[in-house]
């Protein structure tokens, strides 16, 4: 089934927005620069056409910002955010069945105060090398099962289902990879000044504005726009 297919039925029960769920507070807003690989492409230079993919309909150009020199996607998410939830079955299916090899996907937690736990949660998985099973987990468990992870302790038994004991968890968490993680994907909110999400940017100068094409979108456009 192709990803537009699966995309509408998934979504069409509500009105999704790409702008659905947001930050609240000032604080959520870090100042930290992302140290970013960053290239000489003019400002102003026009992105390479793709068949079917419309600046102004399925993208923006966003201003400030130079393309990378290799294809990448950026996702930011919550799993507090609804239709963050709704939309990761469509990813799921892109990176099973469409992302093509040129393409480097990353997940990136928005850092939310309220709710720290949940991205120190996702750098937690991601380094102990489990971030698929639990990754799944806590957002079935918030959304299906409507279980509320309010602290971090309310992870533990999500990651001893992924086989990592309590004291791995708890230094795992407490480390300094992990916090540099983090340290990261707040200088990436400050970036690309993330305020609402979920939010698609394609080789960190294109925001997804649109899922009609983003099959189109996440592959050839994202090969042929970077440098």
């Amino acid at each position: 089934m192709k990803i537009l297919k699966i995309a509408t039925i998934l979504l069409a029960s509500v009105v999704v927005s790409l702008s659905g769920c947001s930050n609240e507070t000032e604080e959520q807003k870090p100042q930290q620069k992302a140290d970013t690989k960053k290239v000489s492409q003019p400002a102003d230079k026009k992105p390479a056409m793709t068949p079917g993919v419309k600046e102004g309909v399925d993208y923006s150009v966003m201003p400030n910002q130079e393309a990378t020199d290799e294809p990448v996607v950026y996702e930011f998410f919550s799993y507090t955010c609804p239709h963050c939830y709704n939309l990761e079955p469509v990813m799921l299916d892109w990176k099973k069945n469409y992302k093509s090899d040129q393409v480097r996907f990353q997940q990136i937690p928005v850092f939310i105060p309220q709710v720290e736990h949940l991205t120190y949660g996702f750098y937690t998985a991601e380094t102990l090398g489990v971030l698929e099973e639990v990754h799944a987990n806590i957002f079935n468990e918030w959304h299906a099962k409507k279980n509320i992870i309010r602290t971090k302790e309310q992870l533990v038994p999500i990651f001893q289902a992924a086989g990592v004991s309590k004291s791995e968890f708890e230094e795992t968490y407490a480390s300094a990879e992990v916090e540099a993680k983090v340290a990261e994907a707040k200088a990436l909110m400050a970036q690309f000044q993330v305020t609402s999400f979920p939010l698609l940017i394609v080789n960190e100068k294109y925001q997804v504005t649109s899922y009609q094409n983003l099959e189109d979108l996440l592959g050839n456009f994202a090969i042929n726009n970077t440098k």
